[in-house]
């Protein structure tokens, strides 16, 4: 007699990547997130706090751009520009101040991250977090040139 249980966890599966993240994981998610930005508005400010909101704009961006979003896209790519340079700022000086204007941005991204929790369906943000994965890994693929560059004490940058 054939084993089915594997085949009802995978209906499971599927049906849960059919709804939106269940409410108790998703407020786990946002109030990691929420904390962070109350810490980088505060001015306290260090490298995976911005990584973290880095992520979160491009997984969001990554979600409007499949069609459910409610902000515009440009915005997504002003906030990734500039907290980029904030990242470049702390890695330079260890320290980098972010201006209220950012913040605002990044507030906008948090408050359509939180929507897009309690909204979207489960797979559109698994698909998100993949292509997140795939470009953090070809960035890691990347890094070891891009620092030898940055760092090498013949080049006169």
């Amino acid at each position: 007699m054939p084993n089915r249980k594997p085949q009802r966890q995978s209906a499971a599966r599927v049906k849960t990547l059919l709804l939106p993240m269940a409410r108790k994981e998703a407020a786990t998610l946002i109030l990691r997130t929420r904390l962070i930005l109350e810490r980088l508005r505060s001015g306290e400010t260090d490298r995976s706090q911005i990584n973290h909101l880095l992520q979160i704009c491009l997984i969001t961006a990554f979600v409007t751009r499949a069609g459910y979003g409610q902000l515009a896209i440009e915005l997504f790519g002003r906030v990734e520009r500039e907290l980029g340079e904030l990242l470049v700022e702390f890695d330079d000086a260890q320290r980098c101040a972010c201006r209220d204007t950012l913040v605002e941005a990044i507030t906008q991204v948090v408050n359509e991250y939180d929507r897009m929790l309690g909204a979207v369906r489960l797979e559109i943000f698994a698909r998100a977090s993949d292509h997140l994965e795939r470009l953090m890994a070809a960035a890691t693929n990347d890094e070891p040139s891009s620092t030898n560059v940055r760092k090498s004490p013949v080049n006169p940058r």
